[in-house]
C-alpha cells in the first residue's frame, strides 16, 4: 500500500486534528461535549484528546473546562511559515501550466511599488515572432504594476481602498503605445480584473505581447505575488486568453491554498 493510502493513516491523529480544527473554527471556547458533537466522536474520546493536546499546550481550558487553542500552536505556525518557500512550492505549478498552455509562464513577488520575477518556464512555442518582438524577463527583473499582467493582477487582489491608495502613488509611465496612463481608466480596468479574478496585459508592457495574470494569496489572506502566462498577440488572442485564464486560476488558487490562504 502507498503512503498516501487511507489504510496507513492514524485515526487517532486524524481525530486530534479534527478537534483542533473544530476549536479553530468555533470562534469561542467549546466544552468537551460540543467538541464531541462537532467531530462525531464520543465525549470520553473528545475529553481524552483534549487532555492530551492540553498536555502539550496545543489546547487550554478555563475554570469551567471550556477549551480553546493553546499557545503551543503559535510555535508550530511560526515554523510552518518559515518553511514556506513560494518558489519551491510553485515549481510543479509552473511546469503544469506551461505544458498545458504551451506558452511561457512567470512568477513574481511584490517589492515596493514593483514586482520582481522569481521564476519562469519557457513555453514549447517561441515567444519570438520577428526580431523586434521578444519577451525575456529573467529572474530578478523588475516588473511595473501598471503595465504588466502580474502587476495589475496583484493590484486587483487588494481591496478597493488599498488599490486606490497605491494607484495614486504610481507614476504611470508609458512602456508601449498601449500602456494605460490615465488613472481613472486604469482604476476601471483593475475593478474589472477584480471581478473576473484575473488581469490582462493587452500589449501594454511589451510590443506585440499579451499576457494574463492572476494574484497569489498568503496565510494572511493578502495578495503578495502573481503568476502570468504570456505570448505573442497572434497566438494570445483575447478569446484564447479567456480560456487560458481558467487554467491559470486553477493553478494560482491551488498555490494560494498551499501558502495558507483560506479564502
Amino acid at each position: 500500500m502507498s503512503e498516501g493510502n487511507a489504510g496507513n493513516h492514524s485515526q487517532t491523529v486524524i481525530k486530534a486534528l479534527d478537534v483542533l480544527n473544530s476549536l479553530a473554527g468555533a470562534g469561542r471556547p467549546l466544552s468537551a461535549s460540543e467538541v464531541a458533537k462537532l467531530c462525531s466522536i464520543t465525549r470520553p474520546t473528545a475529553y481524552r484528546l483534549l487532555s492530551t493536546l492540553a498536555s502539550r499546550n496545543y489546547v487550554r481550558s478555563d475554570s469551567d473546562y471550556n477549551y480553546t487553542l493553546g499557545a503551543g500552536l503559535l510555535a508550530l505556525g511560526s515554523a510552518a511559515l518559515d518553511s514556506l518557500d513560494l518558489r519551491s512550492l510553485a515549481q510543479s505549478h509552473l511546469e503544469k501550466l506551461s505544458q498545458k498552455t504551451t506558452e511561457s509562464v512567470y512568477l513574481a513577488t511584490m517589492y515596493g511599488n514593483e514586482l520582481i520575477v522569481v521564476d519562469h518556464r519557457t513555453g514549447k512555442q517561441p515567444l519570438v515572432r520577428r526580431q523586434s518582438l521578444q519577451m525575456r524577463p529573467n529572474i530578478g527583473n523588475r516588473v511595473s504594476l501598471h503595465s504588466s499582467g502580474m502587476g495589475k493582477a496583484l493590484l486587483s487582489g487588494l481591496t478597493k481602498d488599498e488599490r486606490l491608495a497605491i494607484l495614486n502613488t504610481l507614476n504611470l509611465t508609458p512602456v508601449t503605445d498601449h500602456t494605460i496612463t490615465d488613472r481613472e481608466t486604469l482604476k476601471q480596468n483593475l475593478d474589472e480584473a477584480a471581478q473576473r479574478g484575473y488581469a490582462i496585459d493587452d500589449l501594454e508592457g511589451d510590443p506585440g505581447v499579451r499576457c494574463v495574470g492572476a494574484p497569489i494569496y498568503d496565510y494572511q489572506q493578502r495578495p503578495f505575488a502573481a503568476m502570468s502566462v504570456a505570448g505573442p498577440s497572434h497566438r494570445m488572442t483575447l478569446e484564447r486568453i479567456s480560456e487560458i485564464a481558467q487554467d491559470l486560476l486553477e493553478v494560482t488558487r491551488a498555490l494560494s491554498r498551499e501558502m495558507g490562504y483560506s479564502g
